[in-house]
């Protein structure tokens, strides 16, 4: 069953996504999207591993964060305080709806790192998947800020399509993405392109080295997207295997 899903911030506004859901699944894998991505995400990566999850009785939810996709609000109100916060409110309605299913994040790029922070704050969700985990977001975020010419709010735009708010980068100022990751006992599964230009193995593998019960896989000349077919049958092979594990 594929539903749309609605969830009412605390501001009043809206944020949307999909519920793929399998009535055997024991598990339901919260998916967290990366940065000006989507629900779908690139290649349709999401969008693609629910249909895959779902063959294998495997709940999936999706959502497109505030400022981003089909949910409320303009990406210059998209801030890192929003996204939290929307993150939190997505585990709460997994946690409501479905207790009789064990909660798993994943997250791609910006996800992926939010992804840890997550689960540092709910050590009690075990599991989690990293694809391309940009522990270097906030920098990313700093360096495009202070890069471009600003607007008369004081926000820029970034690559002549995003326009990025001076809140967001004030915001990003208060947190840290390895902040505490190093006592998070669940289970970790890491996947990095070699040739990943956005996210450098370098950056991935510090969650890796961080914690204890961590699988780093490496596909060989990969890029950020996984957008050959063979990179994407590894991406979606290994993150089915881990969880037919759990």
């Amino acid at each position: 069953m594929i539903k749309h899903v609605e969830l009412k911030r605390n501001n009043g506004e809206v944020i949307r996504g999909y519920l793929t859901d399998h009535e055997k699944s024991k598990l339901i894998v919260i998916m967290f999207h990366g940065f000006t991505g989507n629900k779908t995400e690139h290649a349709g990566h999401f969008r693609n591993f629910s249909r895959v999850l779902l063959k294998n009785k495997i709940s999936s939810i999706r959502f497109d964060f505030y400022g981003n996709g089909e949910s409320d609000g303009e990406f210059k109100d998209f801030t890192f305080d929003t996204l939290i916060d929307d993150s939190e409110q997505i585990i709460q309605y997994a946690k409501t709806n479905f207790s009789n299913k064990s909660i798993v994040l994943l997250g791609y790029s910006m996800g992926g790192a939010v992804t840890a922070m997550m689960a540092v704050k709910h050590p009690e969700i075990e599991n989690i998947i990293l694809w391309s985990p940009a522990g270097n977001i906030l920098n990313i975020i700093k360096k495009y800020y202070e890069d471009y010419p600003k607007n008369e709010d004081g926000n820029i735009i970034m690559n002549s399509s995003f326009e990025l708010s001076k809140e967001m980068y004030e915001s990003v100022s208060k947190y840290d993405t390895y902040n505490g990751f190093d006592e998070y006992l669940g289970n970790v599964l890491i996947i990095q392109g070699e040739k990943d230009l956005a996210v450098k193995p370098e950056v991935s593998k510090k969650f890796h080295e961080l914690t204890k019960n961590s699988k780093y896989i490496m596909i060989p000349c990969a890029g950020h997207g996984y957008d050959k077919i063979q990179e994407r049958d590894i991406l979606y092979r290994e993150s089915l295997k881990f969880l037919e594990e759990r």
